[in-house]
């Protein structure tokens, strides 16, 4: 009779532990089920952060090439303005060489003139037929006298 008590206390003590790990696997299995929800929750999370992060890095991108070549077209049209300038500059030092050697012809040309002058003054001869300055078609200068 006492072995029969035991016996039933016995398996109500099973009933209960195996009622206790049987809530304890629910609850175990429920709590498994709510970190695989927050973990699906997390990586779609992420997975969309990331495609918001690479949509953002290829808008960058896309606006990086555009700017550069606004700055490669700019930069070409510089230079075709610095080119053009540099021609029309040339060309003026060539045209200023040009008025400076025909300056000193010029200038050349005047000082023989003043010595002819200054030394018929001192011979005491005057000039009858002065002396006529003529340039020629590539700018030289030429004395004649008018006979």
């Amino acid at each position: 009779m006492v072995l029969q008590d035991k016996l039933r206390l016995s398996n109500k003590k099973l009933e209960e532990y195996e009622n206790r790990c049987k809530s304890q696997d629910e609850q175990t299995q429920k709590i498994l089920l709510e970190y695989q929800a927050r973990l699906e929750e997390s990586e779609e999370r992420l997975r969309r952060q990331q495609e918001d992060k690479e949509m953002q890095m290829k808008g960058i991108i896309s606006r990086l090439m555009s700017v550069e070549e606004e700055l490669k077209k700019d930069h070409a049209e510089m230079q075709a303005a610095v080119d053009s300038k540099q021609k029309i500059i040339d060309a003026q030092e060539k045209r200023i060489a040009s008025l400076d050697a025909a300056n000193a012809r010029l200038m050349s040309a005047l000082t023989q003139l003043k010595e002819r002058y200054s030394m018929q003054t001192r011979n005491g001869i005057s000039p009858t037929n002065p002396t006529k300055l003529q340039i020629t078609e590539n700018g030289e200068f030429r004395n004649s006298s008018n006979c």
